[in-house]
């Protein structure tokens, strides 16, 4: 992240080109990252109902190689190379694509994206393998809590609308071999991929016109055709009776879908001003007004479709078990509640707050961040006419009054429905019955904004202090009004329990959202004997932030309490409301790092949380502020719990020592294996971390095309060097619905040795690709070095790694492959089955 990309991030010139392509441009300073985004007005919704998943599988296919670059040379392997992002996403209506790179390599990159899009080989082999892919996607999303809410509220639409269709796809739906498929295929591209029909947004340190000339190359041609008409289907809701949908591992839901159409321009913002109210945990808040009644533990508004002023979308509720009794209750209030919003609230004050909270939203963002925003329709900016938004909120009130929502409530086991089983065209099977709610007792609410976010008012009082030998200090090379803080808190054995974690991190969650609409990001992890503290954003909101968190974590309200105990005994289950592979990441620094398992059994209160922080000793370190902001951080930091640390300590080593294969599993076999292979280096040196990362950029375009295109073995997959609390290493990712847990492992092992011959048949090691953060990136700087004092290295560690990188011979990078493959630093897995063999040591 460049230090510009820390200014307001002003919306992009916008121009269309000769051949209809829609350009905005975003300019930025010299060192800055460069981004690109394109939309293609095409989505899940525009493909041939014959072919249902023919827009998604074409964007899979799209990566996979093009008439400039074959598969191994193109987007995904090169972005990977230099240390970039990438991904895609296909919408209803809508397909993007989007990278992030080092300004050196926009060029190429830009070349590779716009080139696959307009020429893609579309090879039918690949395609064949690719469809795999999607089918192992499918069996995934097909447990997965939010698809099956939308599939079970798309069976009470009135009409045909596409909504209630399925898009997902899978091998059934997606006949390759068939030559009308093969025409659908291409029809869909030609239709849809060209100039007329997409949208380019591009930030930059460059010029419009380099952009402009770099645009003329062959390989950005885009074909030339006039924009396509899509009509819109009328979306209406038919059925009103309330559903159930059972799904397997979830937690209890109420959800409460609008189908809504005809609402005029401006209510995509209309809708934005709506989240940010809905979302809110302050005083006053809907949110609160249900949490203290006991019924409610969060409240968010999810939009699965918005198109031209028509949509679906949905309040949703995550219910306590009392709160189950009370559904009908629910629905009445959250109504009473929007009409309030929509309707009765002061205009002029909610419209002041919402402009504050999106302006300090602006502040800070980097480029594909800026550019992810700027292509909604829900993006506000300061031309924004509020008499306009003023108008639609007041229509999308109308339309959520006069049609009643579709209610579906969600849990593991129906109550008092009747049996009906139904399944989704060709799509998601669905336990879904009718329902039956308790009857409603009448109530009056008196509803009033939430307080306002004092966080956003923060006034400072701004002096230099010398710093305390605790606090590690690091200077922005330039003045970005951002920064990064990081708080660790180090325990004896036997301290802390995981439970008091989940307590404080409920405690926190109420937060979130507030210091996210003051520019500041908030993270708290579980390192398993370590809990860390990070903040990252708006500089002069920082110590006014922590020092409020702090003061939270030192004595958190009562009911966290109870929340904590709760998360504490679900975290012991895998969740269908997650990704598994993501709750393996989360888990795998406790690992690492294991407690007693004899601490989980204290009791959570606030005596066990004073004497935990009793025994806790706390570092700290602060990137990129200015120095006039050393004395109010330091007044923030008094008031931390624990003592002290006054020297770094470094890391222990892990018990298991080296050689050693430890195996510790989470939940029982499933339908889909998931698995963690981590790896940690066998020493913390610059020279050794340096030929790691330099193996990662080289692996991991590889491995996924091995072991998700070739392998087929399922959709999520990657490898990448990573850290986990103290520990840095390589990680190896595999979820499959067919493959079992040594089977999986096998394949990894038997790619590394693989990949150990193609190193060996190369004359000289590939060049270094900069892993290690940019000058003016302050948040990968802030990242890398507190990753570095996690471990017990000082702060300069991170640039000897650069420097290591830069003088990395073919020898190293083949020794530290050996050792990786020797599990000299040990291996670990985190899977939910059982260890294949016996060599594994269960943790």
């Amino acid at each position: 992240m460049s230090s510009a990309s820390f200014e307001f991030c002003s919306p992009p010139q916008r121009l269309v080109l000769p051949d209809g392509l829609r350009l905005g441009f975003l300019a930025q300073p010299p060192g800055a990252q460069a981004a690109a985004l394109v939309r293609v007005h095409a989505g899940a919704h525009d493909a041939p109902a014959a072919y249902p998943g023919l827009a998604h599988f074409l964007e899979h296919l799209l990566f996979l190689g093009s008439a400039a670059y074959p598969p191994a040379q193109g987007l995904m392997p090169f972005v990977q190379g230099c240390a970039g992002q990438l991904n895609a996403s296909t919408r209803e209506r809508h397909t993007d694509y989007f990278f992030q790179v080092p300004a050196e390599a926009f060029a190429e990159a830009l070349k590779r994206l716009l080139d696959m899009l307009a020429r893609p080989l579309l090879d039918p082999a690949a395609q064949l393998r690719e469809r795999e892919v999607l089918q192992a996607e499918f069996l995934a999303r097909a447990k997965d809590r939010e698809t099956l809410c939308d599939a079970a509220i798309g069976t009470a639409l009135a009409a045909r609308h596409p909504f209630a269709g399925f898009h997902a796809g899978h091998r059934d739906t997606l006949p390759v071999e068939s030559a009308e498929f093969q025409q659908a295929l291409l029809g869909y591209h030609q239709r849809f991929y060209h100039a007329g029909q997409l949208e380019l947004l591009v930030a930059a340190p460059c010029s419009l016109e380099r952009l402009q000339g770099l645009l003329r190359s062959d390989e950005c041609r885009l074909p030339a055709a006039p924009e396509v008409y899509r009509p819109l289907i009328p979306l209406q809701a038919a059925d009103a009776t309330p559903l159930y949908l059972q799904v397997e591992g979830s937690r209890a839901y109420l959800d409460l879908a609008f189908v809504l159409d005809g609402l005029p321009d401006g209510t995509a913002v209309a809708l934005d001003m709506l989240a940010t109210w809905l979302g809110s945990q302050a005083s006053g808040s809907l949110f609160a007004a249900l949490r203290d009644e006991g019924w409610c533990e969060a409240v968010a508004l999810r939009v699965p479709y918005w198109h031209a002023g028509q949509g679906v979308i949905i309040v949703e509720l995550q219910l306590t078990g009392q709160g189950l009794s009370a559904r009908a209750q629910i629905v009445a209030a959250v109504r009473d509640w929007l009409g309030f919003l929509t309707r009765q609230a002061p205009w002029a004050e909610l419209w002041h707050e919402y402009v504050r909270i999106r302006r300090r939203g602006l502040l800070g963002k980097e480029p594909l961040a800026c550019l992810r925003y700027w292509v909604e329709p829900a993006a506000w900016q300061p031309s924004t006419d509020a008499h306009q938004v003023q108008q639609a909120l007041r229509a999308l009130g109308m339309q959520l009054s006069d049609r009643g929502p579709i209610v579906l409530s969600i849990g593991r086991a129906a109550a008092d429905a009747s049996p009906r089983i139904i399944a989704a065209d060709a799509g998601f099977p669905l336990q879904l019955t009718a329902d039956r709610l308790p009857d409603a007792v009448p109530r009056q609410w008196h509803w009033r904004l939430p307080e306002r976010n004092r966080w956003l008012d923060s006034r400072l009082q701004p002096r230099v202090e010398p710093l305390v030998p605790m606090l590690c200090w690091l200077q922005a090379d330039t003045a970005s009004g951002q920064g990064a803080l990081y708080v660790r808190w180090r325990f004896d054995d036997g301290q802390p329990m995981a439970g008091l974690w989940h307590v404080l991190q409920a405690a926190l969650r109420r937060h979130t959202l507030a210091a996210a609409q003051a520019g500041v990001e908030l993270r708290f992890e579980n390192h398993g004997r370590s809990w860390c503290l990070a903040l990252f954003g708006h500089g002069e909101a920082l110590p006014v932030v922590l020092r409020d968190l702090l003061e939270v974590l030192a004595m958190p309200p009562a009911s966290a309490f109870d929340e904590g105990q709760r998360l504490a005994v679900e975290a012991q289950e895998p969740s269908a409301d997650e990704l598994l592979l993501r709750q393996l990441m989360r888990r795998l620094p406790l690992l690492l790092d294991p407690l007693p398992h004899a601490a989980g059994l204290q009791p959570l209160d606030q005596a066990a949380l004073t004497h935990a922080w009793r025994h806790a000793r706390w570092d700290a370190l602060a990137v990129g502020l200015s120095a006039p902001l050393s004395g109010p951080l330091q007044d923030a930091l008094r008031v931390t719990p624990g003592m002290p640390e006054t020297q770094a300590t470094p890391a222990e080593a892990d018990a298991a020592g080296a050689h050693s294969y430890v195996w510790c599993g989470f939940g029982e076999p499933a339908r889909e294996t998931a698995l963690l292979l981590f790896c940690p280096l066998p020493l913390r040196a610059a020279s050794v971390e340096a030929a790691w990362r330099q193996l990662s950029r080289l692996m991991e375009g590889a491995f996924f095309r091995r072991l998700r295109s070739e392998l087929q073995l399922g959709y999520a997959v990657f490898c990448g060097f990573r850290q986990f609390g103290e520990r840095a290493g390589m990680i190896f990712a595999v979820q499959s619905p067919r493959a079992s847990a040594g089977e999986i492992l096998g394949h990894i092992e038997t790619f590394l040795a693989e990949f150990a011959r193609e190193l060996d048949a190369r004359p000289d090691a590939p060049p270094a690709s900069a892993d290690v953060a940019r000058r003016g990136d302050l948040r990968g700087r802030a990242e890398q070095v507190w990753q570095a004092r996690l471990a017990g290295c000082d702060s300069d560690y991170p640039a000897r790694v650069e420097l290591a990188m830069a003088a990395l011979q073919p020898e190293d990078i083949r020794r530290q492959l050996q050792a990786l493959r020797e599990a000299e630093g040990g291996w670990y897995v985190l899977a939910n089955a059982a260890a294949p063999d016996t060599r594994w040591l269960r943790r």
